[in-house]
């Protein structure tokens, strides 16, 4: 359980990693990013750069995280599991789409569309 969830949140973190790169190379230069703090709309905009070293950042962290709960779990004679193993790949799964959307926003508002 423990090795799948752990694949499956490696493949997410890579993927949020790689549509921030996709991000840097596709948008313009002057594009400000959206991040999302709490519920509700994207609330802040950031310079590409930094908007998109925090979204991979967060693909990064959640991983770790993931990694540090899993050295944790996976023990010998350890029969248990955690049910961070299943929440932290939802919450990257989660993520992949909102990364997306920022990117979207980002080329909208830079090309001065609606």
């Amino acid at each position: 359980m423990a090795g799948a969830s752990l694949v499956i949140g490696g493949l997410l973190a890579g993927v949020i990693i790689g549509l921030a790169a996709y991000g840097w190379v596709t948008l313009p230069a002057d594009a400000r990013v959206p991040v999302h703090h709490g519920i509700g709309s994207y609330n802040r905009f950031l310079p590409k750069t930094a908007g998109l070293i925090v979204w991979a950042a967060i693909g990064l962290l959640l991983f770790g995280l993931q990694i540090a709960v899993s050295q944790h779990v996976i023990k010998p004679n350890h029969a248990g599991s955690s049910p961070a193993l299943i929440i932290i790949p939802v919450v990257l799964a989660i993520a992949v789409p909102f990364e997306w959307g920022a990117i979207a926003v980002a080329r909208r508002n830079a090309l001065g569309q609606p």
